[in-house]
């Protein structure tokens, strides 16, 4: 089981349109899939109890607060532009 936090800025929002367009993703590709779903400002303690593999934030997210995780930005989940390649990235971290 692999563990994808999605995180956004403040509101839920653009969270939850990332996770709906990866959990499509995962089935499809057959990879068994958890979501964290948080706001930025709780990345540093989610990342202790969660343990995520990779963190796909909708925005912009200080990479110090990532512990060294990998960091795939979602914002193409939000503008449609380069959604493949962002999925392409986060399913290569998820196969290691």
């Amino acid at each position: 089981m692999k563990t994808i936090m999605v995180c956004c800025g403040s509101s839920m929002v653009t969270s939850t349109i990332a996770i709906k367009k990866l959990t499509e993703v995962m089935k499809k590709t057959g990879i068994d899939a958890k979501f964290v779903q948080c706001k930025f400002s709780e990345v540093s303690g989610k990342i202790e109890s969660s343990r995520p593999d990779v963190i796909v934030p909708t925005g912009s997210l200080d990479e110090k607060l990532t512990a060294g995780i990998p960091v795939v930005r979602g914002t193409s989940f939000i503008t449609g532009i380069n959604e493949k390649a962002t999925i392409d990235e986060i399913i290569k971290i998820l196969s290691k």
